[in-house]
């Protein structure tokens, strides 16, 4: 029976792709004891394609300075057409796979650093902050003032902060956009929509302070 989806060699070569991906990346926690959920290769998260496609959309002027706080093995960071990328999360195992995936993959230049969310400090300014796939294992609280913290001291004028919510059970916390973003004093717009309730949201910093 013929199926409606049409067999061609893009869809041949995106599968083999994804496998080949899938492999390295088990093959990279046997030596390296990350979270298992980093296997997943970024084909099979579309909130994160979206989120790359979105700030490499940014007028060039926009996609200087970006830091992905929470990276994992880098497959936002590491697919942005910034000038200079910054990785932070608090798993130095999960770092080091993201430096080989920088380095096999041949991804350009990126940095990486340990990062604990929300006490530790960031370096200087960004054009773009993200923290995505994670905001949803941390308190409310915590969340709330970290993000506002990060937004207030470390994005430029003109510059975004870009996270994700979720509101599907099973996550530990099922943060808002409002409660989260709400008191910014940005720009607040949503600019993704996935399974499970996954909504990407982005704030643009619109004054100084």
């Amino acid at each position: 029976m013929a199926s409606g989806m049409q067999v061609t060699p893009q869809r041949i070569l995106r599968a083999a792709g994804n496998r080949a991906e899938v492999g390295f990346r088990y093959l990279l926690r046997l030596f390296l004891p990350f979270d298992p959920w980093h296997r997943m290769p970024l084909a099979a998260k579309d909130y994160a394609v979206g989120i790359i496609e979105h700030l490499n959309s940014l007028p060039r002027n926009r996609r200087g300075r970006v830091a992905d706080i929470g990276c994992g093995l880098g497959d936002i960071l590491l697919n942005l057409a910034f000038d200079e990328r910054l990785g932070l999360d608090s798993d130095p195992a999960v770092l080091k796979g993201a430096e080989i995936v920088r380095l096999t993959h041949f991804r350009g230049n990126a940095r990486f650093a340990v990062y604990s969310f929300p006490g530790d400090g960031l370096d200087g300014v960004f054009d773009a902050a993200i923290m995505a796939g994670w905001l949803h294992g941390i308190q409310p609280g915590p969340a709330k003032d970290g993000i506002a913290r990060i937004f207030r001291d470390h994005v430029n004028p003109g510059g975004c902060l870009v996270i994700d919510t979720v509101s599907k059970d099973g996550y530990p916390y099922r943060h808002t956009a409002e409660f989260l973003l709400g008191d910014l004093g940005g720009v607040v717009e949503q600019i993704g929509a996935y399974p499970c309730g996954r909504r990407v949201w982005k704030v643009t910093k619109t004054s100084d302070r």
